[in-house]
């Protein structure tokens, strides 16, 4: 693909874009500053590179004005280089769907499924099922009863939806997730344990991406909802009746009790554990391996265990270092303290 056809392609997008150089490179695909050829589009987003970036052989290069000096290949200037990078990574390797409907694939005679939706081998698409144009469902995944499904949506192989469940447009669902399971509702009676229905379904919003083996549950009585533009990595957990405010992002292995708000652009690093029936205000921010066991009310960045605003985290972690210096002192001091009292009460 020609680079001015690249970039009309970005300025439809509504991208500013300045290009530095010859419009005329032949672009085939992306690639590293280090090992880019003269067909590959490369991107820096951080200065550390700044040595691989003055001696690429990149036929472009998209950064930001601040760089430019020290590229000596043609470049693509723009405010947000990576985001930049995410729509021509996509221009240059575009999903191939062939829409028909494999002959192992069992869908019920009542499903409504547009006539662009990819069904693969052995999937089951179970009654009611509404499924919008452009959609993939990938192999051996189960849709259950009244699932819908909105358009340009990638359900990976062995995903189970179950039942009434609601997905948005542009959801990408990779293998082995599983939306709408019951929740861990049980009640106890002298020792025994009673299962409580769970009837709320899973709402996902439009252009979420759930990871490898997410498991969202089902609401017990609400529903659970991830709302609009959140992306959530492999191996999370989110409890029935929880919320996922629009746009915030969650790594992997996090797991959310239930009940539990997470406001807008929140983001969540690996093995954060959230306490269940508590509030997370918009714009938190929560470090690996936090422990967040109370409602978060003020915006910021959190860690620890429980979780703490970070300055007070980095103090407190300088500290416990010193924590064995810090008692042998105090072993000494208490030990002149008793020697001066003793020295008092013999004289």
């Amino acid at each position: 693909m020609l680079l001015r056809d690249i970039v009309s392609h970005l300025q439809r997008l509504g991208v500013q874009v300045d290009l530095i150089g010859s419009d005329e490179s032949d672009i085939q695909q992306v690639a590293g500053l280090n090992g880019a050829s003269a067909q590959h589009i490369s991107f820096l987003n951080d200065k550390k590179y700044l040595s691989a970036l003055e001696e690429t052989k990149a036929g472009v290069v998209i950064l930001e004005s601040t760089y430019q000096e020290h590229c000596k290949v043609p470049m693509l200037v723009v405010k947000n280089p990576y985001y930049v990078y995410a729509l021509v990574a996509q221009l240059l390797n575009p999903t191939k769907n062939t829409y028909q409907h494999h002959l192992d694939a069992t869908i019920d005679e009542s499903a409504q499924l547009d006539s662009r939706v990819a069904v693969m081998a052995q999937a089951v698409i179970q009654k009611e099922v509404i499924i919008g144009e452009h959609s993939v469902i990938g192999c051996g995944t189960v849709i259950e009863e009244g699932v819908t499904i909105g358009q340009n949506c990638l359900i990976g192989a062995n995903v189970v939806i179950r039942h009434g469940c609601v997905i948005g447009n542009n959801v990408i669902i990779e293998a082995g997730a599983i939306i709408g399971g019951d929740g861990f509702g049980w009640a106890n009676n002298e020792g025994k344990w009673v299962k409580i229905p769970q009837i709320g379904r899973v709402v996902i919003g439009d252009d979420v991406s759930i990871g490898n083996n997410v498991c969202i549950d089902r609401g017990a009585i609400e529903n659970t909802i991830i709302e609009d533009n959140c992306i959530i990595d492999n191996m999370v957990h989110i409890a029935h009746n929880v919320k996922i405010g629009q746009g915030s992002a969650i790594a992997g292995q996090t797991g959310f009790a239930g009940s539990t708000t997470l406001g807008k652009h929140c983001t969540v690093a690996g093995q954060v554990g959230f306490s269940g029936h508590i509030t997370i205000a918009d714009n938190s921010h929560f470090l690996a391996k936090s422990g967040v066991t109370h409602s978060i009310k003020t915006s910021g960045a959190y860690s620890g265990f429980p979780a703490i605003p970070v300055s007070d985290w980095q103090k407190n972690s300088i500290r416990a270092r010193h924590l064995d210096k810090m008692a042998k002192q105090i072993k000494a001091l208490q030990k002149q303290v008793e020697q001066l009292v003793s020295k008092d009460v013999s004289s």
